[in-house]
This record gives C-alpha cells, structure tokens and sequence, in this order.
C-alpha cells in the first residue's frame, strides 16, 4: 500500500512537472500589419468604478474615479483569428508580435520568432522557412470591366488585353507577379503605357466607372465585396478566367525543428484542413474582408 501511494504520488508530480514545462513558453508568432489580415484595432474597455468602503463617514469627501473609457489597441484580423483558433484547439499557447515587415525575415533567420503569418511562397524565405500544405488564404486576381464589356466577351487575358490596346488600372506599390511583368515590362525604365497607377481599390474601381480606363486587374476576394458596397455590382463584372493567384501561409521557422517538431506540424496541417474543409477559413477571411472594406 505504501509502495502504491507512493507511486501515485511521483505520477503527480510528473504530471505537474509536464504542465509547467508545457505552459513554460510560448510559441512567437510574428506578423506585420496588413489591412484586414492583421491590424491594430482601438478596443474601449470600461474602467471598474471603485468600491466605497462601508465604514467611510458620510462627511468624508473623496474624489470619485472610475468609469471612464480607456482606449486600448488590440491586433485583430483574420489572420490572427485563424491562427488564435487553431492552437486553442491543438491546446497549444500562443503569443503575437508586431512587426515591420522588414524585421520578419531577420526574426525567422535568428529563431526570435517561431512562425510567421501571411508569408507567400519566395526564394527569400525558402531557405528559413517550412510550409504547410496548405495556405490560410488565396487571392485570385482577373480583370474588370464595364459589365457589357465582359457580356460581350468574358475571358480577357493579358494577350487579349494588350492586342486591344486597352489600359488597365492597377495599384501603386503592390507587388506583381513576374507573369504580370513579363505581358507589361518597363519602357525606358518607365511604368509600361498601358498601365495607370492608382491609390487604392476604390480609386481604380470609380475611375473604371468613369472610363478613366478599359480594365482594372484586381482580386476577386476584396473587389466583389467593394463593388457590392458602392452599389456597382451590375456596372462592373470580372471577367471568368483567373490570370494569376498568390497564397499566403502560416510558416514554421526551420530554428524550430528538432524531435518534437513533425508532430506539431503534423497536428497544425491536420487543423488547417479541418478549418479548410468545413469552410471555416473562409468565412473567417470573407468577414474580415467585409469589416475592413469601407
């Protein structure tokens, strides 16, 4: 009998000891800021007002504090909702940090961070970088038009489009694929005059409207929920063909592998499929995109 409590008693320990060691540390997640996939959001939390105490007079004066509104930032995006998800049901803590976008490859290659959010598949992060089978979002991105345009025709690829001579609509500063540059290369080290650079989604979508130019290249994703949004949904169509597409995933840093790691990776891809297939990422990425369009 002394022999079993005894035993009992180390499997206890054990067990605690286990627990701790678990809880011990978090994995680092880093992500920079990105327009609805992960951004500082104003959050008001209420003050708690204080508690009187019973024995005070009631000719002693206090100044009262408390109920007021402090504003607090809080990261959220769909992003950090996917990925907070996820290791709540693997049982596995967490934490997030902001970053430039400059600092994340450096944070991956030092073993600060542990993962990454939003990476795209490229050279630069091969090297340091394990990915998942599967991305946490797509982005497919085709032209559009003025909806008669596309009834008339609806596939326009980049050869259609340059063998009309149209101009197409596109953003300052966003980073296109090399097929992209390959249909519309630089002139003189000057932006191809087909193109026309605009500042935002919403600019290019009006400019489309008032025939600023013949199409927009744009992704379906956020485009189809702004054009509902500014009641444009029957001016302004897609055509059906995709022209290109760029997945963005939650990547394992290659500092984390050691005897423990296939097992982690293993239960992440399993709870990314999971989301996937009951379509819970995409209604997380399709509320996202609807809060953050204006």
């Amino acid at each position: 009998m002394k022999n079993l409590n005894h035993s009992i008693l180390i499997f206890f320990i054990s067990l605690m000891q286990l627990k701790v060691i678990a809880l011990e540390r978090k994995l680092k997640i880093i992500v920079e800021e990105t327009p609805i996939r992960s951004y500082l959001e104003e959050a008001q939390t209420e003050k708690k007002p204080i508690k009187k105490d019973p024995n005070e007079k009631a000719t002693d004066t206090k100044e009262e504090k408390g109920g007021d509104n402090i504003s607090q930032k809080k990261l959220v995006g769909s992003d950090i909702e996917i990925a907070t998800k996820l290791f709540t049901r693997l049982n596995i803590p967490i934490e997030f940090e902001l970053v430039h976008w400059t600092q994340v490859l450096p944070k991956i290659i030092s073993g600060e961070a542990d993962l990454a959010l939003g990476i795209e598949k490229k050279t630069k992060f091969d090297k340091y970088v394990i990915f998942p089978r599967l991305p946490t979002y797509t982005k497919n991105y085709s032209f559009y038009a003025l909806a008669k345009h596309v009834q008339e025709n609806p596939i326009m690829t980049f050869e259609d489009a340059l063998a009309h001579n149209y101009s197409v609509g596109i953003l300052v500063g966003f980073s296109y694929p090399k097929i992209f540059w390959e249909a519309y290369p630089f002139e003189n080290k000057q932006l191809n005059s087909h193109l026309i650079e605009g500042r935002s989604l919403r600019t290019n979508l009006i400019g489309l409207k008032e025939k600023k130019f013949d199409l927009i290249l744009a992704d379906r994703e956020r485009t189809d929920v702004l054009l509902k949004k500014i009641g444009a949904e029957e001016s302004i169509s897609r055509f059906k063909n995709i022209l290109f597409w760029k997945e963005f995933y939650l990547v394992f840093s290659k500092k984390m592998v050691n005897d423990k790691f296939p097992d982690l990776k293993s239960k992440v891809e399993r709870e990314l499929y999971k989301m996937t297939e009951s379509e819970q990422i995409k209604e997380i990425n399709e509320t996202w995109i609807l809060k953050g369009i204006n």
